[in-house]
């Protein structure tokens, strides 16, 4: 059973998760310290892999700032492998589990940490295996609606006005680091060659996880559409995506290939480790909101994404090579935390078309290699 998106488990946190932040906010609130004696600090972050990826650049920043302490990367279940990816940036990595929080507090009491640094904007799960840390300062955000923010110590505005990585900005300047860096993954370059397509390829990621991910992914049959015209530029096509998507993933390929175009089905293929190689040898990854979207920019692989519900202000890709299509009808773009689609259409993706997506592309490889 997964962690992120699960209903039974978000109401969990929810119904019994506020009450006792609530009750934990009598706990005594610890002084603001100096970060320069901090010498054991664990940043906490259970959930969603693109938002855990998006911490390469406030873990260099607060690496800069407290370059004697040790930093800890403390994850959940279902963010484990993109934690991997981040292991070079820090001193070491920790896995708990929303399913068993009297081990997570458990595990964080024997480290003896000096600050645990909650990134999370609203699982009360994260607030309060912080707050019962034992830790000389427990600091995270204080988001609107989502009464967590009474755990801490040191609280800091979540804003929806900002994009997510801005946000950690602002929790690890609490802590020095104050001089930013954009964040950057590079491959792992572990793949044999034999397992990455022939170039020219191109990579479509049609699936997205979390509450909801549904209404952030497109038709099959505007992917089959694009697919076309990638084969009209002399690309096959590989379908990426996780284990359970594989045959959602054939769908397409089959389809592709009924046009006569060259198509892989990758879906459960790659680890997200191996994943970095290949995403790195495309020539374009073209993907809906979702973390394998943030891995492909941070790793400078030219990306576009599809942006319906999501706004690209808030989780937009990041990196030097990253472009986005936004859905032109009204009333879209709404997502801030993840989960607020009551009320909302959920026919945003609808909106983007094969040729918008074409376009953006073509004007991404042309000389310039520039969009605006």
């Amino acid at each position: 059973m997964r962690i992120r998106g699960n209903p039974r488990l978000k109401l969990l946190d929810r119904m019994l998760g506020v009450p006792l932040v609530r009750a934990l906010s009598l706990l005594p609130k610890h002084p603001r310290v100096d970060p320069s004696t901090l010498k054991r600090v664990a940043l906490l972050k259970t959930a969603a892999i693109g938002d855990t990826l998006l911490l390469s650049g406030p873990i260099d920043d607060l690496r800069r700032a407290l370059p004697n302490a040790e930093l800890v990367l403390i994850t959940g279940e279902d963010n484990r492998e993109a934690g991997e990816l981040l292991a070079s940036r820090v001193d070491r990595r920790i896995a708990i589990s929303p399913r068993r929080p009297g081990a997570a507090v458990r595990t964080l009491r024997r480290e003896r940490f000096d600050a645990v640094l909650d990134f999370g904007a609203w699982p009360r799960f994260d607030a309060i295996v912080t707050a019962l840390s034992q830790a000389r300062v427990r600091a995270g955000f204080a988001t609107r609606g989502q009464s967590r923010h009474h755990a801490f110590d040191v609280v800091v505005e979540h804003s929806a006005e900002l994009h997510e990585i801005d946000n950690y900005r602002r929790l690890v300047a609490e802590f020095g680091a104050t001089k930013h860096v954009a964040p950057h993954l590079g491959p792992s370059r572990t793949l044999e060659a034999d397992r990455i397509p022939e170039a020219p390829f191109v990579v479509f990621h049609p699936w997205s996880g979390g509450y909801n991910g549904h209404v952030k992914e497109w038709s099959p049959s505007l992917w089959v559409e694009l697919g076309i015209k990638m084969h009209e530029r002399g690309w096959s096509v590989l379908v990426t995506g996780s284990a359970a998507e594989h045959e959602r993933a054939a769908v397409i390929e089959s389809a592709l290939g009924g046009f006569g175009c060259t198509a892989f089905n990758g879906a459960g293929e790659y680890t997200l480790a191996e994943l970095t190689d290949v995403l790195v040898a495309s020539e374009a990854v073209i993907s809906v909101n979702t973390g394998v979207m943030h891995l492909a920019a941070m790793l400078g692989a030219l990306t576009v994404s599809l942006e319906g519900p999501t706004p690209v202000h808030r989780w937009g890709p990041l990196g030097p090579r990253a472009h986005s299509v936004a859905t032109p009808l009204p009333g879209c773009g709404f997502l801030n935390l993840g989960f607020e689609y009551r009320k909302h259409r959920a026919d945003c993706m609808s909106g983007i078309t094969p040729e918008a997506v074409e376009s953006v592309l073509a004007r991404a490889l042309s000389p310039r290699g520039v969009y605006a």
